[in-house]
This record gives structure tokens, C-alpha cells and sequence, in this order.
């Protein structure tokens, strides 16, 4: 007669199984954070490079005699993203088309400006404009939010832009008005307000530190 010594199989204890989940849910979090921290660097050095493209169009759009009485008031909020769109697409009208003179469009100073709607699909690279919900169009930086534009402290006699209601330009009282500008450059400052979306880009602290801007800031 054989007698058959059956082994017993250990299996995992309740404790091991947690131990292998909580390695496992660390190193998932680990792997996170390096991701997100990778896609964040690029965000930015895409967006500092569209800034420099955005601020050669417009030093260009500045520097022709003819646009003189076109360049806006713009003071870092809402509004001023629309400006900054106007001015490099030439649509003072802001139907989303450049404008014309006699049959003539008018030139476009950022050529790279290509049109994106967000319900037609995949986000596409490059400088991308779009229609807001309030009806205004803006240049987007790589968080699908606008740049935004602040007239330089050493511009004056320029008009200030219409202010938006719902889908319609609604004018101010001092709509024709010449301003001063209030940037911290001479000329202008073009800024994104980071990841975060926070801030006014009048500084690089608090809620600044993320904003990419043509600014430089002193730095002690």
C-alpha cells in the first residue's frame, strides 16, 4: 500500500497581497509624476517659443508706419487677448477673416495664425486661433487658454479696444479714447498664464511663478 504525502501550497497572505498593491500603486505614482512633469516642460517650451514668434509678428506689426493707428490698448485681461488676435490677423472686425481694403486684404503679420475648432477633432501644432464662447477671437497657448497682451509703458495715443457682451462687441465710453500702455516692457508684453491658469504676468512670484511671458524680470 502507498501512501501519497500530499505537500500543501502556500499561497499569499492577505498582508503580501497589500504589501504587492501598495509597491505597485507607488510606482504607478512615481511614473505619473514623471510624465506629467515631462509634458509640463514641454507645455512651457512650446509656449516660450510661440511667445518669440508671437512677439517678432508683432514688433513687426509696431515698426510699419501704416499700422499706426491700428495698434490697441491692451492691459493683460480678457480683452486683451482679442486685441492681441486683431492686430496679428489683421481682423479689426473680428469676424475671423483678415480684413480688406478695395478688394485688398490686408496683411497678415503672424502667418503661422491657423484657425482650430475644438469640435472638429485632434488639436493640431503650430499658432492656433479660435472663436470663444463669447463669440471674441484668441490665440491659444498649449492649455487650450489665450495669450494675453499688455500695451508697453513707453506706447502712447493708442485706441482702446471694444469691450464683449454675450456674442457682441459692445462699445465703451472711451472705446476711441488714447491710452497709455501699463507693461512692463517698453513696447509690449505678450504672457500665458501657465498651467495653473493664475495670475496677471506682472511678476514671476505667488501665482505668477508658472506664467511665460516676453518679460525679463529682475532677478537679485
Amino acid at each position: 500500500m502507498k501512501i501519497r504525502i500530499r505537500s500543501a501550497k502556500k499561497g499569499f497572505t492577505l498582508i503580501e497581497i497589500l504589501v504587492v498593491v501598495a509597491i505597485l500603486a507607488a510606482l504607478a505614482a512615481i511614473a505619473w509624476t514623471a510624465y506629467d512633469s515631462i509634458m509640463g516642460d514641454k507645455e512651457s517650451k512650446t509656449a516660450q517659443m510661440q511667445i518669440e514668434k508671437l512677439a517678432a509678428s508683432m514688433n513687426d506689426f509696431m515698426s510699419n508706419a501704416e499700422n499706426h493707428d491700428k495698434i490697441l490698448y491692451g492691459d493683460g485681461d480678457e480683452n486683451s487677448a482679442t486685441a492681441l488676435y486683431q492686430m496679428l490677423y489683421s481682423d479689426f472686425d473680428g469676424d475671423g477673416q483678415t480684413d480688406s481694403v478695395k478688394g485688398v486684404a490686408l496683411p497678415v503679420s503672424c502667418k503661422e495664425l491657423t484657425y482650430y475648432d475644438p469640435s472638429a477633432g485632434e488639436r493640431p501644432e503650430g499658432l492656433l486661433f479660435t472663436k470663444t464662447a463669447a463669440g471674441q477671437y484668441v490665440i491659444l497657448d498649449p492649455w487650450d487658454r489665450p495669450y494675453r497682451y499688455r500695451l508697453g509703458y513707453g506706447k502712447k495715443g493708442v485706441r482702446a479696444i471694444a469691450g464683449a457682451k454675450g456674442s457682441k462687441m459692445k462699445r465703451g465710453k472711451d472705446v476711441d479714447k488714447p491710452r497709455k500702455g501699463r507693461g512692463m516692457n517698453v513696447d509690449f508684453d505678450i504672457f500665458s498664464l501657465g498651467e495653473d491658469g493664475l495670475g496677471d504676468g506682472l511678476n514671476n512670484k505667488g501665482e505668477n511663478e508658472d506664467n511665460i511671458s516676453n518679460i525679463k524680470f529682475l532677478t537679485k
